[in-house]
Formats: structure tokens, C-alpha cells, sequence
């Protein structure tokens, strides 16, 4: 499963409730975003590829995440662009991983997955290579899984569109739920976790993995 999402969650749910009960958090959250606002309007193009970027070494490297700049990016830009960046950025690191396994193979990828976990993944994708199954891989176990996909050489065409599909919903709830707790909306928030929760234990339960 992929127990860093899930982690993360847990991080986020404790840091909002840290935000809300907290002026000082508060304040130093505006000062930062105020700060870097600025230098957003003075380098809009930099600022974007920078977010981007980051999104994308996110997918491709396992202890990265870019998950924190979502909520300035949020007050930066608002929702839908800061979802667009995030969803770009996400899907050039996923293509990337997937041509680094497919053009390099393991040699290149044991610099970013272990070899042990990176046999498991391809194995079990091997074994389900169904559009629906691998769609549910692709949201229950972590981004470089495209690695595996490469090693294996599943079909571009196919990956490209469940990775877009797997994607998608996680760049909406991400930024949506950081919007939540800007505004203080309880509500929303721990909805869109539970939804995030829910997806993602669903897919590994309907794919029966075993993976960790």
C-alpha cells in the first residue's frame, strides 16, 4: 500500500488542526506566502516551473514530496492553475520514471528504488495487466511505480492514460484540502481525506496485493 500517502495524510490532518488552534502558525504561514507571492509576481514564469519541477522530482524520487508548497501555491494562484501545475508536474516525473525503466532498466532505476521492492512491483504487474488493475495499482501503490511499468514495458498509450486517470483525483483533493484548512473548513477537509483514504484502500483491496 502506499503507506507514505498515507503517512502524509496523517501529517496533514495533525497540521491542520495546528494551524487552526495556532495564530502564531497562522502568521508565519502569511508572512512566508506573502513573501513568496511577491517573488511569484516578479518571476511568474520561474515561480511556475519551480513548482512544477518539484512536482515532478516528487514523482520520481521516493523520500521527495512537493505536498507542502500546495497550500502557497493555493494562495498564490488559486485551485484550478495550482491543480494543473501539480497534475503536470506529477505526470513529467511519472513519465519520466516509466522511460528511465524501459530505456535504462534496473541499473538506472536501483538509484531511486530498492531492487527487492522493485522485483515485487513488476511482478505484480506482470500478473495483472488489465486497464482496470493496473489503474488501481497505479492509485494504491506509490508514484515509482512507473519504474516497474518501463522495466516491463507495458504499453505507453495505456500508461499515459492511466496515469493521467490515477493522478487526477489526488492533484483535486490535495489542493482542495489545502484550501480547506486555509479557510478553516473542518468539514471539507476531513471529507476530502476521507475520500483520499477510502480510493486508496480501496484499490489495494480490490487488487489483492501484498505489497508494503
Amino acid at each position: 500500500m502506499n503507506k507514505r500517502l498515507i503517512l502524509f495524510l496523517c501529517i496533514a490532518i495533525v497540521i491542520a488542526f495546528l494551524f487552526w488552534y495556532s495564530s502564531v502558525l497562522q502568521g508565519t504561514f502569511y508572512t512566508i506566502a506573502d513573501y513568496l507571492n511577491e517573488l511569484a509576481v516578479q518571476n511568474q514564469l520561474l515561480a511556475i516551473l519551480v513548482f512544477v519541477l518539484t512536482s515532478a522530482l516528487a514523482a520520481l524520487i521516493s523520500p521527495l514530496t512537493n505536498i507542502p508548497l500546495v497550500p502557497i501555491a493555493t494562495v498564490i494562484w488559486g485551485p484550478v492553475p495550482t491543480i494543473i501545475f501539480l497534475l503536470c508536474g506529477w505526470f513529467i516525473g511519472d513519465i519520466t520514471a516509466y522511460l528511465i525503466g524501459r530505456y535504462f532498466g534496473y541499473k538506472a532505476v536501483s538509484y531511486f528504488v530498492s531492487t527487492e521492492k522493485l522485483d515485487d512491483w513488476s511482478n505484480v504487474v506482470k500478473k495483472r495487466t488489465t486497464f482496470t488493475t493496473a489503474l488501481l495499482l497505479r492509485i494504491a501503490l506509490p508514484a515509482e511505480l512507473g519504474y516497474a511499468f518501463g522495466i516491463i514495458r507495458y504499453p505507453a498509450g495505456t500508461y499515459i492514460a492511466i496515469t493521467f486517470l490515477s493522478e487526477l483525483p489526488f492533484a483535486i483533493i490535495s489542493t482542495y484540502a489545502s484550501e480547506a484548512v486555509i479557510y478553516g473548513d473542518t468539514l471539507k477537509f476531513f471529507g476530502l481525506v476521507g475520500i483520499l483514504f477510502s480510493l486508496i484502500f480501496v484499490a489495494f483491496r480490490m487488487t489483492h496485493s501484498d505489497l508494503v
